[in-house]
Formats: C-alpha cells, structure tokens, sequence
C-alpha cells in the first residue's frame, strides 16, 4: 500500500469478517446454484454449467488484489460466501439472465437462496 501511495494512486481496504463455518454459504444455497439456476440457464444459453459458473464469477465475485505493486484481477470462489453474500450473487445471476430473456422456470427461488 505504501507505494501506492507513493505512486499517488489511491487504494482502496476493504475489512470484511472472515466466513465461518456457521456464516458460510448453506448447501441448500449450492445445490440451488448448480442443481438448478446453472442448468436451467445452461439450457436457455447453450453454455455448459461451469462455463456460466465461470461467466457469473467473473461478472459479480470479481475482486482486485494486490501482488508487489500490481493490482490483479481476482475471481472469489462461492464456497468461500457468507449466506447473504450468496444470496445476493445469486440474485444477481438470476436478475442479469432474466434481462437477457430466460425464465426461471417457475420455480420459487426465495427458499433456496436465504
């Protein structure tokens, strides 16, 4: 950071609480992402299910990280989620597919993604 500053750029810290065991991502949250959400718009894309996972990630979980004095782009894993941060990038994944015409099939996503 010292040489950011430096440099005069400006960093940004983010201070978030470390994901526990009890704050973690729920199983039902990942089999409602992979059993569902991914193939359901598996099959409206044409894309595999780890292609959107991919494509998701690097669309909402996209974090910068510092190495020496270079700024890398990083992508967060889900399992490493607290329940509310899954459930908005969940949410974020179904409103940008929704936009692009997909329909969640009807299913009641409230139960699986809180």
């Amino acid at each position: 950071m010292e040489s950011l500053l430096k440099e005069g750029k400006h960093p940004v810290v983010t201070i978030k609480e470390k994901v526990s065991d009890n704050t973690q991502r729920t199983l039902d949250q990942n089999k409602y992402l992979w059993g569902h959400l991914y193939k359901s718009i598996s099959n409206f894309t044409g894309y595999l299910p780890m292609e959107i996972h991919m494509l998701s990630g690097w669309m909402f979980l996209r974090e910068q990280k510092t190495i020496g004095d270079k700024q890398i782009e990083y992508i967060r894993s889900t399992k490493d989620l607290s329940i509310a941060e899954m459930t908005e990038y969940i949410e974020k994944v179904i409103i940008y597919f929704t936009q692009l015409g997909w329909s969640n099939d009807g299913n009641n996503d409230s139960a699986f993604i809180s």
